[in-house]
């Protein structure tokens, strides 16, 4: 069994819970209500009344126990109000509790950045002079060590590889930051801001700053934002028009709809796997009843560098994707979809692991995206995705490894709202050896794979512990198939491939 958690989807939460009960209370309170009042008119019955004529003392008797009734009837109301009351408080301060903690949270580590920032900074008459003199030494040791072969005694000598001692140390810091994925999302939402705006001087205040603003850095989309304006001045991570054509598939065709989430997954993989540049695939599915439906795959990142060149699935749409911006990708998948001809009623899924699910999810949150294009259902696996505001309307499942940086890198939870279901994977190299689709890998190999700080990003290991999501069942998995069941039945009728290049003035 693999360990996994799911936020969301329709899943009760406790303030939500006192919610109900504070709504059936209220009912119930209206149903008492209304029977007291009809007592009360009750009383006043002309069949009565006439009958106490004859019979004074049991009249008398009768009158005791109504405000005996009546009195002990308006008491339990007023005892049901105040629990209501009480109900209603407890799912307020619930709420109010969770928003302080995320609040106080955030706020000391704001603090700690600032802080950090400001002692840099007016320390740096003392740092930079320090910092030169300690650097060059150091350079000038290692050259000598190396050139005089000095490295190799100390290896002898002392068993201190300095070179691999190096590469460790990098690797250690890497595998920490991917390991505790949550501390470095925090960090990258919080200190780093904090630390920019101390560093500056800039008043703290401003890090309470909310919106969509990037005029000072507050939080991660402004970080990002900040990053790419710098880059932008040193001629790196530039946007670029772009032109789009079909394209031979990177695989071929299918000849059936997806079966399940894990096929799904297998088939957006293949959009970018082993490619220079990933392309868009759109299949079209027909169902039992008719109904045309599209499953377009945006593909993942297949070129870190800096310099944007041709290839479209890049460093730059990432980094313009995440600070908001329009991107490439964003317009090959629009383009791809006039292309194919779907129309504005048609039901449309959306697919995207890493890069392709940072496109998938800024597309659902695109009002003008969604005024031409009908999206009913969003997949996305290993990306962050958390500060697109998606619509409502559109059902969402997000796949993210515990142990994965990249989709912390917006440094925030996605929302658990009843439309978007978010599961978020143990990553466990030990019960991933064990999934079918690894059959065919040597010992050698998959330690060799497991090894990598940034293996639990790997489409590979999403593969497989969807695979066993699957096999252990999941009732998030089990409400987005069900739910979205049109594009997993019926007839493949096509599949349309897209491929893309900068085009540059």
């Amino acid at each position: 069994m693999i360990g996994s958690t799911t936020r969301g989807g329709g899943r009760i939460t406790v303030d939500e819970r006192a919610d109900g009960s504070g709504d059936a209370l209220q009912t119930v309170i209206a149903d008492i209500g209304d029977l007291s009042v009809d007592a009360a008119v009750g009383d006043f019955d002309l069949a009565t009344l006439l009958t106490q004529v004859p019979a004074p003392v049991t009249a008398l008797n009768l009158d005791a126990c109504r405000i005996r009734f009546h009195a002990q009837l308006t008491a339990s109301v007023l005892e049901l109000e105040a629990t209501l009351l009480a109900v209603r408080a407890a799912a307020f301060a619930y709420r109010q509790a969770e928003k302080g903690i995320s609040e106080v949270f955030g706020g000391l580590l704001d603090a700690l950045g600032y802080a950090t920032g400001r002692i840099i900074s007016l320390s740096l008459p003392v740092i930079i002079p320090v910092a030169l003199v300690v650097g060059a030494q150091v350079v000038v040791v290692t050259k000598i060590l190396d050139v005089t072969g000095l490295d190799d005694v100390i290896t002898k000598q002392f068993g201190i590889d300095l070179g691999k001692t190096k590469a460790k140390a990098k690797e250690a810091l890497i595998a920490f930051a991917f390991e505790q994925s949550d501390v470095t999302g925090a960090v990258i939402e919080h200190v780093l801001p904090g630390f920019v705006v101390g560093f500056f001087g800039l008043p703290p205040f401003i890090l309470d700053s909310e919106g969509g603003h990037a005029f000072w850095p507050h939080d991660s989309t402004s970080m990002t934002i900040w990053v790419l304006a710098g880059a932008n001045a040193f001629g790196l991570l530039l946007p670029s028009d772009v032109e789009v054509w079909r394209a031979k598939g990177l695989t071929a065709p299918h000849k059936e709809p997806p079966r399940d989430v894990e096929d799904l997954f297998s088939r957006e993989a293949n959009c970018h796997r082993g490619a220079d540049s990933g392309q868009v695939r759109i299949e079209e599915v027909v169902g039992p009843d008719g109904t045309t439906r599209y499953i377009v795959y945006v593909p993942a990142t297949t070129d870190w560098s800096p310099k944007s060149g041709d290839n479209t699935t890049d460093l730059t749409t990432n980094v313009q994707g995440m600070a908001g911006n329009d991107t490439v990708m964003r317009e090959m998948v629009r383009q791809a979809i006039a292309d194919a001809g779907i129309g504005r009623g048609a039901e449309v899924m959306l697919v995207g692991y890493s890069q392709g699910g940072i496109t998938a999810g800024s597309l659902a949150a695109d009002p003008a995206f969604l005024d031409d294009v009908n999206v009913t259902a969003l997949m996305t696996v290993g990306a962050p995705v958390s500060d697109f505001a998606i619509d409502s309307g559109i059902d969402v499942l997000s796949i993210e490894h515990e142990q994965d940086l990249v989709p912390d890198l917006d440094g925030d939870e996605n929302p658990a709202t009843k439309n978007w279901s978010t599961i978020t994977v143990d990553y466990d190299p030990d019960e991933l050896r064990k999934v079918p689709e690894l059959a065919d890998k040597t010992d050698a190999e998959l330690d060799e794979m497991f090894a990598s700080a940034g293996a639990a990003h790997s489409s590979v290991a999403y593969a497989a512990s969807i695979g066993l999501l699957l096999k252990g069942g999941n009732s998030a998995i089990d409400r987005f198939t069900s739910k979205n069941s049109g594009f997993f039945t019926g007839d493949l009728a096509k599949t349309r491939d897209y491929q893309g290049k900068r085009r540059r003035h």
